[in-house]
C-alpha cells in the first residue's frame, strides 16, 4: 500500500502545537508532507493520565501511519481525564472545528481512534455523532455504551484488544458489541494473542488502513437515532428537542422513501425538528411528512426553514438558528463529594434508587473524577460531569442486611485500600455512600467490626442497586463476593438515571446522617 503516497500532493510536513480560546486549550496536529486535498482526518484520543502529546510522541507508528496514508492527525487534550464526556466532548468537537478552519478536510473521511480511555472516548463520540464520523477504531476500550448501539448502524467500527488485558475490558466491550450486531452494525473485533493493554497501539498503520476503507454517507435516506438526553438529540436531518419522559431513552426512525416524502416513527419523543435535505427532497414542491403513518404536513418548505413537531402533533415553520438546549434543573447550593457523607453522592444514590425502584443504593467513590454541581442553573453537561468516570448500566442484586454491612465494612477508609490517584477529583474515596439507609463506622476497629451500627435488618433481603462497574471490575470492594453476585442488568445507564431525577426540578441534597463517623470515646 506504500504506493498510495506516490499519488499525493507534496507539502511541507508540519507538527503543530496549537491552542484555542477560551482558556488557551491545547491540541496537536500532525500534517504529513504528502496528503490529498481534501485530506482525510484521524482524531486520536489519549488515555487516562495522558495529554495531546502522548500518542504522537510515545507511539511512533501513529506518525508513520499518517505519512503512509496521507492522513492529517489531530490529538485533542480532552480537558484531561474527562472520559471525553461533558467538557471533554466539547473539547474534541471544538478541536475538530478548528482543524477544519485551518485545513481542507474531506467531510466523508473523518475518523476516530484512541487508546484505553481514548478508545472508550472514540466509541462514545462516534455513537453520539454518527453524522460526523465515517468510522472509528477503539483500542483497549473499557466499555461500549450499549444504550447507544443503534447509532453505530451507520458507523463501522474496529475494536482491538489484547488477549492478556484485564478481563473487565473485554466484558465491558462485549455487551455493547452484541447489541450493535443485533441492529446490523458493521463491527469488527480483533483480540491480539499474547498482548496486554498496550498491544493495540503498536500498529497504527493497520488501524489507519482499516479506517480508510470507509466513507461517510453525507445524505442517508434512512437512519435510526437514539439518545438519553436532548443535548445529543441531533443526527443527520433530525433533532430530538424534548423527550416525553426524562429517564427513558428516546428514539427516532427517519426514512425518505421517495416521492418527496419523509416518514418518522418516534418513541418517547415530545418534540423534534425536521431539517429537509435538498439532495433528495424538493422543498419548492409539497413535501409530505408522516409521523407514525399519519400525514402531518403536505406543503412546500421555504428554503432555509425547518419544521418543528410538538407532541400532538402540531407543526410550525422555524428559521434555521443555533440550537439551544435549556437548563434542566436548579440547585439550591453547590453539591460536591467532600466529607464522609458527600452531598453530591447522596443525590446520585437517590437517583439510582429512584430509577430502579431498589430498596437500597450503594454508590462508591473509587477513582472519582467528576466535578461538583454548581449552585443555580444546571445543564446536561453538568449532570454528565458530576459522576465521572463511570457510565454503565445500573445493576440490581438481592443482599441481606448482613451482606450489605460486610460490603460497607470492606470499604471503610484504610491506608492500603483507600489511596486516591493524583488524577482523581477531590473527595475520591472508597467509603460507600448510600440511599435508603444509614450507618455509623469506626475506622479504628478491626476489619469485620468497622460498622458500629446501621438501620438495616441483618436478616432482611434487600434489592440493592449498584453501578455496573462494581460487578465488572469491583470498583467497590465486595467483601469476597466479587464474581459471586447473582445480579440483574437494568437498561438504565447512570447518566440516564441522573437526568431523569433532575429534569424539571430542584436539586437539593445535604448531609443528613446517612454516613457517620463514630466519635472517639470521651469526645463531644
Amino acid at each position: 500500500m506504500r504506493w498510495i503516497a506516490l499519488f499525493l500532493p507534496l507539502f511541507a510536513q508540519q507538527d503543530l502545537r496549537l491552542t484555542y480560546e477560551p482558556g488557551s486549550q491545547p491540541y496537536r496536529v500532525y500534517v504529513p508532507a504528502q496528503h490529498a486535498t481534501p485530506a482525510p482526518l484521524v482524531i486520536a484520543l489519549h488515555g487516562t493520565g495522558g495529554d495531546q502529546n502522548t500518542l504522537l510522541d510515545t507511539h511512533r507508528t501513529l506518525k508513520s501511519a499518517a505519512d503512509r496514508f496521507g492522513v492529517i492527525v489531530v490529538a485533542p487534550h480532552g480537558r484531561g481525564v474527562t472520559e471525553y464526556r461533558g467538557i471533554g466532548e466539547e473539547d474534541v468537537l471544538t478541536v475538530l472545528n478548528e482543524v477544519r478552519k485551518r485545513f481542507v478536510i474531506d467531510p466523508e473521511r473523518i475518523y476516530l481512534t484512541g487508546h484505553s480511555m481514548g478508545g472508550t472516548g472514540s466509541a462514545y463520540m462516534a455513537m453520539r455523532h454518527p453524522d460526523t464520523f465515517a468510522a472509528y477504531a477503539p483500542l483497549a476500550a473499557a466499555y461500549s455504551f450499549p444504550w447507544l448501539a443503534r447509532n453505530s448502524a451507520v458507523v463501522p467500527s474496529l475494536w482491538i484488544g489484547g488477549a492478556a488485558d484485564a478481563e473487565y475490558y473485554h466484558r465491558g466491550v462485549a455487551v455493547g458489541i452484541e447489541r450493535m450486531r443485533k441492529f446490523g452494525a458493521n463491527v469488527t473485533v480483533e483480540v491480539l494473542p499474547g498482548e496486554g493493554h498496550d498491544g493495540p497501539v503498536k500498529d497504527f498503520e493497520r488501524v489507519f488502513g482499516w479506517l480508510l476503507k470507509h466513507k461517510r454517507d453525507l445524505h442517508p435516506r434512512r437512519f435510526t437515532y437514539e439518545t438519553d438526553t436532548p443535548l445529543h438529540g441531533c443526527a443527520f436531518w433530525t433533532c430530538i428537542d424534548m423527550v416525553a419522559t426524562p429517564g427513558r431513552m428516546a428514539t427516532i426512525v427517519a426514512t425518505a422513501p421517495g416521492g418527496n416524502r419523509a416518514e418518522f416513527v418516534v418513541d418517547n419523543v415530545a418534540e423534534f425538528t425536521f431539517i429537509p435535505d435538498a439532495t433528495f427532497l424538493d422543498v419548492t414542491r409539497p413535501v409530505n411528512v408522516a409521523i407514525g403513518g399519519k400525514t402531518i404536513w403536505s406543503a412546500p418548505i421555504p428554503i432555509g426553514q425547518r419544521l418543528r413537531f410538538t407532541h400532538g402533533w402540531t407543526v410550525a415553520l422555524e428559521d434555521a438558528a443555533p440550537r439551544v438546549v435549556e437548563k434542566v434543573a436548579r440547585t439550591t447550593h453547590k453539591l460536591d463529594m467532600l466529607g464522609d457523607e458527600k452531598p453530591l453522592a447522596n443525590w446520585i444514590a437517590d437517583a439510582m434508587r429512584r430509577a430502579t425502584g431498589a430498596d437500597i443504593a450503594l454508590y462508591g467513590g473509587w477513582a472519582y473524577r467528576g466535578s461538583p454541581l454548581p449552585e443555580g442553573a444546571v445543564d446536561i453537561v453538568d449532570l454528565i460531569q458530576c459522576s465521572r468516570p463511570f457510565d454503565q448500566y445500573l445493576v440490581t442484586v438481592k443482599l441481606t442486611g448482613y451482606d450489605i454491612e460486610r460490603i460497607l465494612d470492606d470499604n471503610v477508609p484504610h491506608p492500603k485500600k483507600d489511596q486516591p490517584l493524583r488524577i482523581d477529583s477531590p473527595g475520591a474515596s472508597r467509603l460507600v455512600q448510600v440511599s435508603g439507609m444509614k450507618y455509623v463506622f469506626d475506622a479504628a476497629k478491626p476489619d469485620g467490626y468497622k460498622i458500629v451500627s446501621s438501620t438495616l435488618d441483618p436478616d432482611r433481603i434487600y434489592t440493592v442497586v449498584l453501578e455496573g462497574q462494581v460487578v465488572e471490575r469491583e470498583s467497590m470492594l465486595l467483601a469476597g463476593r466479587f464474581r459471586r453476585l447473582d445480579y440483574k442488568t437494568t437498561e438504565i445507564p447512570l447518566t440516564l438515571a441522573l437526568y431523569g431525577h433532575a429534569a424539571g426540578g430542584t436539586i437539593h441534597a445535604a448531609a443528613e446522617g446517612r454516613v457517620t463517623r463514630a466519635q472517639p470515646a470521651g469526645s463531644r
